[in-house]
């Protein structure tokens, strides 16, 4: 179910950037243009903590979620909106600058998801099960604790959030400025 609502969230993404034409394209094409060169010329500014922000929201969304009943409804919800925000803007940048806009977009959106997908998976699967025990448990069925091994696996996803963010912080931008050479 996450990884359908997953897929979902990032073929829309995929549709929407492909669906962009006339002057919402010129505007785009300018924007990350612009972004592009002020990463090129290093000014682009950024600040650690909200960068880690950033990455670390989904996978606590994911915990608070286990430890309730809404997470059956919620937790596709983050799946398919963490799915959309990795695919729109990388298809926006393929859709931009062709096959040039490849490498920028692994570089920005690719290498962090490396982290941060393998542990909102990690922490989504067991903590979906939970929140549906405890769904079951409120409409008065009989149903299981919550497993005691689910706050390991949320503090190795934290873990694995916080690496994310922390290459998206210091990593992503240099390889950035080097590659934004090669596609402007």
């Amino acid at each position: 179910m996450l990884s359908i609502a997953f897929l979902l969230g990032g073929s829309v993404g995929c549709v929407l950037a492909a669906a962009s034409n006339g002057e919402g394209a010129q505007e785009l094409s300018e924007y990350l243009a612009d972004y592009l060169t002020l990463t090129q010329e290093g000014e682009l500014p950024r600040r650690l903590w909200p960068v880690i922000w950033g990455q670390m929201k989904y996978v606590l969304a994911v915990l608070v979620l286990t430890l309730t009943a809404l997470g059956t409804v919620g937790m596709p919800l983050v799946f398919w909106v963490r799915g959309f925000s990795l695919c729109f803007p990388a298809a926006c940048f393929c859709r931009i600058f062709g096959w040039r806009g490849l490498l920028p977009a692994f570089i920005l959106f690719g290498l962090p998801a490396l982290l941060w997908s393998p542990a909102l998976f990690l922490l989504g699967t067991p903590g979906l099960l939970s929140a549906q025990r405890l769904l079951r448990r409120s409409l008065g069925e009989s149903a299981p604790p919550l497993n005691p091994a689910i706050w390991y696996r949320a503090v190795a996803c934290a873990g694995l959030g916080l690496s994310a963010g922390l290459l998206e912080y210091w990593v992503v931008p240099v390889l950035l400025r080097g590659v934004a050479q090669v596609v402007l």
